[in-house]
């Protein structure tokens, strides 16, 4: 909430999402122009001289943090080459008598004129001439700019008839007495500011963009959503992953996430729960790379994952690991499908290691992890010996078959098959017998050690 002090001061407190994205947004704002040091930052609240705000420079400040979006910057940039070649003057000159947002300002800004690569100079000058309207249009409707997060026709007024953020406003015109108390717009009761301008620039620059509500304190909400940490666009369609676990660090209990994708006329709400988090911040660097390529399916086409499988028989792994994270599931119906699989090992490990960074007795899961790896190699090496490829590729048939099909009775019979059969004790065996369940992870880390290794097409060498 917002409240007016003496002498043109502002104070802003966190009281719900919307407050606390203006907060970053304004905070992001002062750090544009060195102003940090005019404001004063408490736990709860920031206060400042409203002085500090204006729209000339609320507009530079957008084309500054949204400059992959405006028009006119990608021609100042493409202009200022030396010798442009002819894919560079055709990409301007698309630039200048197409615009792919709502509005038409870059037509109408340069109707009739054309660049040939040597009149960059007076392209330049009428940039400069029309620059503010050029951001303000441009940032105006632009469907990943303001319009994806509040009614383009209210950017920079003051306090309109409603809310004007997507989802809170409302055509009062149309609309007013339905929403309003015995169709009295008097009744209406909403909350509008010409602060929640800055609610963008508080939100992520991805194609789903994401604002991380961890408003306990106002360091731990500028923390959270720094620009170093959201700035970046991955060319992935799960953002999520990115963000918690870029911002982990900085939250210390359950945190809400908002989302709004341009999609949508409506901002969704996500709560995570510190378990959770604490899930994202485990997965390195290497997993991390793993999880985010696409994998093709060429034996399974069954319903469990028809939702993130495509036509084709892609299976998107990040958005299967991001949404059993956010739902606090485990990734077993992963699993069971790419065991079914071939070649698909080293992406079946990385997923068993991000289903044992939930658990509680970590460390003692992955002791009895390695034990497990250790013994399936040891299986499989005197199975190769002794030229007994088919009998091994017969015993990872047999566990993939229990396993899938939660036959967990027939899992601990087969290990103690393949113990009596090779003379090779498993240490990790006990675990197992004391509860299944909760120690499954440890019987896919050695089914999944135990198979021969191929080339992984997906991951472009040796396993």
């Amino acid at each position: 909430m917002v409240t007016n002090l003496k002498n043109n001061f502002l104070k802003i407190e966190p009281s719900d999402w919307r407050w606390s994205a203006t907060i970053v947004g304004l905070m992001k704002y002062f750090k544009n122009y060195n102003l940090e040091s005019d404001v004063t930052v408490e736990d709860d609240f920031i206060e400042f001289d409203s002085k500090l705000l204006n729209d000339e420079k609320y507009l530079k400040f957008a084309e500054k943090h949204f400059k992959e979006n405006m028009h006119h910057k990608k021609v100042e940039e493409l202009i200022s080459i030396e010798k442009p070649s002819e894919e560079v003057i055709k990409e301007v000159n698309e630039k200048l008598s197409k615009n792919a947002s709502s509005n038409t300002v870059m037509l109408k800004t340069f109707k009739g004129i054309k660049y040939d690569g040597t009149n960059s100079q007076k392209i330049q000058k009428i940039i400069d001439e029309n620059r503010l309207n050029l951001i303000e249009q441009t940032f105006r409707g632009g469907r990943a700019l303001y319009f994806n997060f509040c009614n383009e026709n209210n950017l920079l007024k003051d306090s309109g008839k409603s809310c004007r953020i997507r989802g809170y406003s409302l055509d009062m015109g149309k609309k007013g007495k339905s929403v309003s108390y015995m169709g009295d717009q008097k009744t209406f009761v909403y909350e509008d500011s010409k602060l929640f301008d800055f609610i963008p620039f508080a939100f992520s620059l991805t194609r789903e963009t994401f604002f991380v509500n961890n408003n306990f304190t106002i360091k731990q909400l500028l923390e959270s959503n720094r620009n170093d940490i959201f700035e970046k666009e991955n060319n992935i369609k799960s953002d999520l992953f990115f963000k918690v676990k870029e911002s982990s660090r900085y939250i210390n209990y359950d945190a809400e996430i908002i989302r709004k994708d341009r999609e949508n006329e409506y901002f969704e709400t996500l709560y995570l729960r510190k378990n959770s988090i604490k899930r994202f911040e485990k997965i390195d660097k290497i997993t991390l790379d793993a999880i985010t390529k696409s994998f093709k399916l060429e034996k399974y086409r069954g319903n469990i994952l028809n939702e993130v499988v495509n036509k084709d028989g892609y299976l998107n792994i990040q958005n299967i690991v991001v949404n059993c994270i956010v739902n606090n599931l485990r990734l077993d119906d992963l699993i069971d499908v790419l065991l079914r699989e071939e070649n698909k090992s080293y992406i079946i490990s990385h997923l068993i290691n991000i289903n044992i960074g939930g658990s509680m007795n970590l460390e003692t899961k992955k002791t009895e992890q390695k034990k497990a790896i250790a013994s399936a190699i040891g299986i499989r090496q005197k199975f190769l010996r002794e030229g007994k490829q088919n009998k091994l590729r017969a015993y990872e048939q047999r566990f993939i078959s229990a396993i899938t099909l939660k036959d967990y009775d027939r899992v601990k019979e087969l290990l103690l098959h393949i113990s009596a059969t090779t003379q090779q004790a498993l240490p990790f065996i006990n675990i197992l017998f004391e509860d299944f369940e909760e120690n499954k992870d440890i019987a896919y880390t050695f089914i999944n050690a135990l198979g021969e290794k191929k080339i992984d097409k997906n991951k472009g060498g040796n396993e």
